[in-house]
């Protein structure tokens, strides 16, 4: 067993959220009388805390507004879009396997924490993570700094554990945290044509 602890990231490496996340940002823009441009570019969208999602694809800078953003999008995804996600396949067998190997699961994500939590009890992967964490609406905390506090909660070393994950959001958050990082290219970040990437999910076993 080269590592005691596996923390994933939800978006794109854990499920495919593009559906649920997408119509839940339109709904919040249109809700605040904003258009989205039939040809509008998602490529960032996914992936950044929340807040940073409408600052980068939209270029909004007023943070009253980027709030009430946040809040309709929020308010919407929690009825209705966290239940548009889809499990990889290949996923549930690799946390499985995982799991009855001893190692200690956990989800990492910068998604807000009720929703990460809310996710995996729906879709029943609650029985598979010892945490499941996440930001809150701010969105003032990093991917490192929820790694660091993962570690301290279990008691672990960061050279005992790696981060599963499929953006550059996560590659820095596991050198912040000082971990090993395995890229997948399944996902909204790392491509197939990028190296040092894994395809299918049954290949984590592996590297673990």
């Amino acid at each position: 067993m080269k590592y005691k602890a596996v923390f994933f990231d939800m978006d794109g490496t854990l499920f495919d959220t593009s559906e649920g996340i997408l119509g839940s940002a339109v709904y919040a823009m249109k809700l605040l009388g904003y258009e989205v441009k039939e040809d509008q570019d998602w490529s960032q969208f996914i992936g950044p805390p929340l807040g940073d999602c409408f600052r980068i694809t939209f270029g909004f800078k007023d943070d009253a507004t980027i709030t009430k953003l946040c809040q309709a999008f929020h308010d919407n995804y929690e009825v209705e879009g966290c239940y548009k996600s889809r499990l990889y396949d290949g996923i549930l067998e690799v946390l499985e396997t995982l799991k009855s190997q001893g190692y200690i699961l956990g989800v990492v994500s910068m998604k807000n924490e009720d929703m990460v939590q809310k996710i995996c009890k729906h879709f029943d992967l609650d029985k598979y993570f010892a945490i499941e964490s996440g930001i809150d609406l701010t969105g003032t905390m990093t991917k490192g700094k929820l790694l660091k506090d993962a570690f301290k909660k279990f008691g672990l070393e960061s050279d005992e554990c790696v981060l599963v994950g499929d953006t550059t959001i996560d590659q820095n958050g596991a050198e912040e945290a000082n971990c090993a990082m395995i890229k997948v290219n399944w996902g909204f970040g790392f491509k197939p044509e990028d190296p040092n990437t894994i395809s299918k999910p049954s290949q984590i076993l592996g590297l673990v």
